[in-house]
């Protein structure tokens, strides 16, 4: 049986690894441009995040995702502030979304509990998320926000919207269907990888 110092030490090894191979593929740019609205990217760096979840527990997933999030913030190529809050409160709700269902002592990452991962997940993911750009878009800093949404909304689909209300809600929409989409890509490849790490471990 493993020593509490063991386990520990295990622990933060594997947080800091994880934490910094999230680091790396932020810097790597390894993430590719939402078609619908371009502004937004589905972010591979999120991989790492869901495995400190599934291999250690929820504390490391949130300190890889905090991690994450403060190198996010240090300027190019990232937007300071709120882009990465943006992305650390999705990550974090859908870490919420996954911790519902997911104990690793006596859940097994078997089809069944991943869909229901992948349900629990984006119900929170979505639906706070779905809630924070609405107030961000209509309600704080529509002046900031809602002209680029404009534009986009007509230069990629055609749509030429003049209702800040309409041109807010489409963009919630779609970021919705955003981040309904990053939950099981998020997911899948770290089970895969979490599978593998099982099977290295017996």
């Amino acid at each position: 049986m493993q020593t509490l110092q063991v386990r520990v030490s295990r622990w933060v090894a594997g947080t800091s690894l994880l934490a910094s191979t999230a680091i790396v593929i932020s810097l790597l740019r390894f993430r590719f441009p939402y078609p619908l609205l371009p502004f937004l990217s589905f972010d591979l760096a999120e991989i790492p995040t869901v495995l400190a979840l599934l291999v250690f527990d929820f504390k490391s997933a949130f300190i890889v995702a905090v991690i994450h999030w403060l190198t996010l913030n240090f300027g190019k190529p990232y937007h300071v502030l709120i882009g990465p809050l943006m992305k650390l409160t999705a990550v974090i709700s859908m870490l919420i979304g996954f911790r519902i269902v997911f104990n690793k002592s006596k859940v097994t990452l078997d089809r069944r509990n991943l869909l229901y991962m992948i349900i629990s997940g984006s119900l929170v993911r979505v639906g706070l998320m779905s809630l924070v750009t609405f107030l961000l878009y209509y309600v704080f800093f529509p002046e900031v926000y809602l002209p680029t949404s404009t534009q986009v909304l007509k230069n990629v689909l055609g749509l030429e919207v003049e209702s800040s209300f309409l041109v807010a809600l489409i963009t919630v929409i779609l970021t919705a269907f955003f981040n309904l989409l990053h939950v099981p890509l998020s997911l899948l490849p770290a089970a895969s990888v979490y599978a593998l790490y099982r099977r290295i471990v017996r």
